[in-house]
């Protein structure tokens, strides 16, 4: 049903990649780093060090073992810094 309304209104397949992305920012959703990685083009590492100068939204924690922790971002946090990259600064709402 929902290729042949797509094929029947000559929509591409990136607008229902635009439409679960538009939903999930909508939503809040949280998202790895990986996927902060790969949406922000910066390494992990630099993620790291603009967390540190508050130039990068900082992960929520979701667990905390001793051995690893378990974060993810906001996804509207990360869509907020990719717009504007220079001058995002972090605020303090999400702690």
């Amino acid at each position: 049903m929902k290729t042949l309304l797509l094929k029947s209104f000559g929509l591409k397949k990136t607008f229902e990649a635009e439409v679960t992305a538009a939903l999930m920012i909508q939503s809040n959703a949280l998202i790895p780093i990986k996927l902060a990685v790969r949406l922000c083009g910066i390494s992990r590492q630099e993620i790291r060090r603009r967390i540190a100068c508050g130039t990068f939204p900082k992960a929520k924690i979701l667990s905390s073992h001793k051995k690893a922790k378990r974060k993810a971002f906001y996804l509207k946090d990360i869509h907020e810094w990719i717009k504007s990259p220079h001058t995002y600064r972090q605020s303090d709402q999400n702690e």
